[in-house]
C-alpha cells in the first residue's frame, strides 16, 4: 500500500463531492464520514482564564476558574474517506481534520468510544468553518493502475465545472 499527500483544499473537496452528489450522473463513489472526540487530557484554570503560561494576556478566557480547576481537552477528529465502487480500482482519499473546537459535544454530556457516522452535510458544518479549513489530504494506492484511475477523477475534482454555480 502506497500512501501520499494530495494538494487539494478540504473545502474544495466537499464542496466539490456535495455538488456530484446531487447530479443524476453520480460516479457511484463511496464516501464516508465520521467525528471522533478524543481526550488530550486536561488543562488547569489558570492556562484557561485568559493568561498564558507567562501570566501575558491571552485571548479566549476562561472566567469562573480558579487555578486549581481542571477542565477536560477533548479533540474532535473528523474523518471522510472516499473510494472508487466495488470492482475498480483500489484507492482510498481520506480527509483528516483536528479541531479542540469544532463540534459541540453532545448536549447529554457523554462522548461516544469510538467514532460515529454522519453525514456529509454534518462534516462540513462540524469542521470547514471556512475557506482556509487545515487538514490532511491523503491518498492510498495498491498498484500504478491505481494511481492512474485516481489522477483522472483529481483532474476532475480540481477542473471542479461546479464552482461557478457556488
Amino acid at each position: 500500500m502506497q500512501e501520499r499527500e494530495i494538494d487539494l483544499t478540504p473545502r474544495h473537496l466537499v464542496d466539490w463531492l456535495a455538488a456530484e452528489a446531487a447530479r443524476p450522473t453520480w460516479p457511484g463513489l463511496r464516501v464516508r464520514a465520521s467525528r471522533e472526540f478524543l481526550a488530550d487530557g486536561a488543562a488547569t484554570g489558570d492556562r484557561l482564564d485568559g493568561r498564558d503560561a507567562d501570566g501575558a494576556d491571552a485571548d479566549g478566557a476562561a472566567e469562573g476558574l480558579d487555578a486549581e480547576d481542571e477542565v477536560p481537552v477533548v479533540t474532535t477528529v473528523g474523518l471522510l474517506e472516499v473510494e472508487p465502487p466495488p470492482g475498480g480500482p483500489h484507492w482510498l482519499l481520506r480527509l483528516r481534520i483536528e479541531n479542540p473546537i469544532a463540534c459541540h459535544l453532545p448536549e447529554d454530556g457523554s462522548v461516544p468510544d469510538g467514532p460515529e457516522e454522519i453525514g456529509l452535510e454534518e462534516f462540513d458544518a462540524c469542521f470547514l468553518d471556512g475557506e482556509d479549513t487545515d487538514g490532511w489530504v491523503t491518498l492510498e494506492t495498491r498498484e500504478p493502475a491505481d494511481t492512474r484511475a485516481f489522477e483522472r477523477l483529481l483532474a476532475r475534482i480540481l477542473a471542479d465545472r461546479h464552482a461557478a454555480a457556488r
